[in-house]
């Protein structure tokens, strides 16, 4: 692909995340197009629609998480920390499939989630941060749990809230 025509696929991803992020999922493609400084043209030279973007979008995170997970993780709290901020992202596109035309649920995404998930929490289990019997599905319950509304908690903002429910959530499943 070349150079210009990479960035603006990136410029794109970058927009469909913080629009889904702020706004949630049903977010007119102009409105992808106008934050990303790109054509509809060019949007649908990368993507056929916005569950594409979407789904791009958490591709993107994925690969993030997997690139920090690369590095030894000692720390399961930011490990979840991770899956969490990714667990907004990928319950807002679950939100908006539905409404979207062309909605199609092929179980792809969080089937790539668990698999992501299955190696770090391997690791903590065996350095004993974990209980055994926690599961991936188990981290990606806690994740969307702890994902909700943030303003319930009467904090500051997101990431207060974030650290104060995980910091909760790892006493709970610590051995």
């Amino acid at each position: 692909m070349r150079r210009d025509a990479e960035a603006n696929r990136e410029k794109l991803i970058a927009a469909g995340k913080r629009l889904m992020q702020d706004e949630g999922g049903d977010v007119p493609v102009e409105r992808i197009c106008q934050l990303a400084k790109v054509t509809r043209g060019t949007f649908y030279r990368h993507f056929t629609d916005r569950a594409a973007l979407y789904e791009a979008v958490l591709e993107h995170e994925l690969h993030a998480i997997v690139v920090v997970l690369a590095a030894p993780v000692r720390d399961p709290l930011h490990f979840l920390r991770l899956f969490a901020e990714m667990m907004m992202l990928y319950d807002k596109y679950l939100a908006a499939l539905p409404d979207m035309a062309d909605y199609r649920d092929d179980g792809v995404s969080e089937a790539k989630i668990i698999g992501v998930i299955e190696s770090p929490l391997q690791a903590a289990k065996t350095a004993g941060q974990i209980a055994l019997d926690i599961t991936a599905d188990d981290v990606m319950l806690v994740c969307r749990m702890v994902a909700s509304d943030w303003r319930l908690d009467r904090v500051d903002g997101w990431q207060t809230a974030l650290d104060r429910r995980l910091s909760l959530i790892m006493r709970g499943i610590a051995p």
